[in-house]
């Protein structure tokens, strides 16, 4: 039953006790459950008792009722300057429907009718908590600070009259103490990020540094931690005209877009984990996949920016003369993404800054690549990540003859990898492109690029057909054919800048489709002539690929055969616990490694490899290489 102001009443203990954690020894005002009447009979008690008598806050007060609050505890008392402060402590039937009245109730407070939206701002919180001020006509604050852990929602709700002369502070004080006394939610992939001013900043800077200065954080701002990587959604529209994007962290200090988000029906298209730990599960159709996260790709799958045409700028201002010229021709001949080079060892090319943003504007995918020497890997590493903070849609390494020629070089792409990845994440995507023929390169470290987390996820081999004289049907399986055995999604770049002819282009766009490749690019922009283009994007009529006798799909190695790939079929050796040494060498301790791998497996054959043992060895080992041998 519900208890008369200044009468105390049964309640859930664990419930008084966090309502005591905001205000000690409470006069408790109103106990119960939802399906108890206030004491006027008119609306159910945890629909009611919080924001009764004030009509600003029936969003949030419908909100309640919506997410099925189970008891709520109140304590209302008077300032000396004729404000109000209500105390609370709300029980729901899940942490999920706690944490969407944190997130509805800034969006109510915030878009109360007649505030001035200028002077709407929201206080650094701890994580899952808010502090929410709003500036009505004539000087009122409505105030919000609240926090949920777990099932459970605490908070303050202030009001006090016009002047805005008042210490801000003092209205949160009261549930600074309830933060730190009440258990953190449990740990999972997914958990929220307190807001702070230093991640506000954070996010306008990345909102200019995609190009977007003329708009500020106007809205309200939510940050949440996946796996490690920490994720903000921000309106960054200007007053009454919300724009929702999803930002993700670069590093401990920079944030890039990523991409806008919708709410068809209410449901916000980011991934459900998000949905979950910002409270917008009930939005959402039950069993709703929601959105990946950006820049995630699938095991086996190229990454979205790769896929389709692309075309390759080494010089954005020799390219076209313009960047509207890019674009428009981009748009004629069917060019969805163009690769622009951002770097150069450790020189940072700032034509990237320049072009990134306004050809995203236009709707093209933008990647970055940077030709990587390997004297100094970290220095480059940060080269390489200043492009990805620009806005890089992804990135591509560009690793070439130096690395066949550097002392330890295998250790030197490693630390390249590793201060890469730790700059912009193990998600991002990166891709390799260097020499096609393994068999002819074995002393550069494609498994080194590729190893592990910290490598890049596919790879993006240089198969300029007419510079190694051959047709473009046998350049692409002979480079598909020593590239497969690294598990990782392949994209070809094939060349114009031979003067190519437009029968050729369309014989390479073949092969590689009879091949499964999912994206080809090309090899110059500026060395690209008016009867090339067509032929880059048209519709094909593509043979059947007819197969050479004894083709295989996988590369032939035996005794004494030695370079790069040998290192990968030792890696993967040792991967399922058969003890090699990763050395590049194929002799008899790795014959016999063979030879124990195969009648593990029942696997028959020969003291070499052959189609069947490297299908096996890669589907068990994933495309990811563990051992970092080498």
């Amino acid at each position: 039953m519900l208890g008369t102001a200044g009468g105390a009443v049964a309640a859930d203990p664990a419930l008084v006790a966090e309502l005591q954690a905001i205000t000690p020894a409470p006069v408790v005002a109103g106990a119960g459950t939802v399906t108890e009447a206030s004491s006027d009979g008119a609306e159910a008690l945890a629909t009611a008792v919080i924001v009764a008598g004030d009509p600003q806050f029936a969003v949030l007060r419908d909100a309640i009722a919506g997410q099925g609050a189970v008891a709520t505890l109140t304590r209302s008392a008077p300032l000396s300057d004729g404000g109000t402060v209500t105390s609370f402590a709300v029980a729901f039937p899940s942490a999920p429907a706690a944490r969407a009245i944190v997130r509805r109730s800034v969006l109510a407070l915030l878009a109360q009718a007649g505030a001035a939206p200028a002077l709407n701002s929201e206080l650094e919180a701890t994580p899952g908590g808010r502090v929410v001020i709003a500036t009505l006509p004539g000087g009122a604050l409505r105030t919000l600070a609240m926090a949920s852990r777990g099932a459970r929602l605490v908070g303050t709700i202030t009001a006090r009259p016009g002047g805005g002369a008042q210490d801000l502070q003092e209205l949160v004080n009261g549930l600074t103490a309830a933060w730190a006394r009440i258990p953190p939610p449990a740990p999972g992939t997914a958990e929220e990020v307190g807001v702070s001013d230093a991640l506000r900043l954070q996010i306008r800077a990345a909102w200019a540094a995609a190009g977007r200065t003329g708009q500020e954080v106007a809205g309200t701002m939510l940050a949440a931690r996946i796996d490690g990587g920490t994720w903000v959604m921000a309106d960054m529209g200007p007053a009454g005209a919300p724009e929702w994007w999803l930002f993700r962290a670069v590093d401990a200090t920079t944030y890039r877009a990523e991409s806008t988000v919708g709410f068809p029906a209410g449901c916000p298209s980011i991934p459900v984990a998000l949905r979950e730990v910002w409270g917008f599960a009930s939005e959402c159709a039950a069993g709703d996949p929601g959105a990946p996260l950006p820049g995630s790709v699938p095991a086996g799958e190229l990454p979205e920016p790769v896929r389709g045409v692309g075309m390759w700028i080494w010089y954005t201002g020799k390219a076209e003369g313009s960047l509207q010229g890019i674009i428009d021709r981009a748009r004629t001949y069917g060019v969805r993404t163009v690769h622009i080079k951002s770097g150069d060892g450790t020189s940072y090319w700032s034509q990237f800054d320049r072009a990134v943003g306004p050809l995203k504007a236009a709707g093209l995918r933008v990647c970055a690549w940077q030709y990587v020497r390997g004297r100094k890997p970290v220095a480059e590493a940060a080269v390489a990540a200043r492009a990805v903070r620009a806005g890089a849609d992804c990135f591509l390494v560009d690793a070439e003859i130096e690395f066949e020629r550097l002392p330890q070089r295998y250790l030197r792409a490693t630390r390249y990898m590793r201060a890469l990845r730790a700059r912009v994440g193990t998600a991002y995507p990166i891709g390799l492109t260097t020499f096609p023929y393994v068999d002819v390169h074995g002393p550069f470290p494609y498994t080194a690029f590729l190893n592990g987390p910290d490598g890049a996820q596919f790879t993006m081999p240089q198969v300029y057909w007419k510079a190694f004289r051959v047709s473009p049907a046998a350049a692409v399986e002979r480079t598909m054919r020593w590239n497969r055995i690294y598990g990782k999604p392949i994209a070809l770049l094939g060349s114009t800048y031979m003067r190519e002819s437009a029968s050729s282009i369309r014989q390479f766009r073949c092969a590689s489709q009879a091949a499964g490749v999912g994206g080809e690019s090309w090899w110059e922009w500026r060395n690209t002539r008016s009867g090339q283009w067509p032929a880059l994007a048209s519709p094909l009529t593509c043979q059947a690929p007819l197969a050479k006798p004894g083709a295989t799909r996988y590369p032939v190695m035996g005794m004494r055969s030695r370079g790069d790939a040998v290192r990968r079929l030792q890696q993967l050796l040792r991967g399922q616990g058969i003890a090699v040494r990763v050395d590049g060498f194929f002799g008899a301790t790795t014959r016999d490694a063979l030879a124990t791998y195969r009648a593990q497996r029942g696997l028959v054959g020969g003291p070499g490899t052959d189609d069947a043992v490297w299908a096996d060895l890669i589907q068990r080992s994933g495309s990811l290489m563990t051992s970092r041998g080498g």
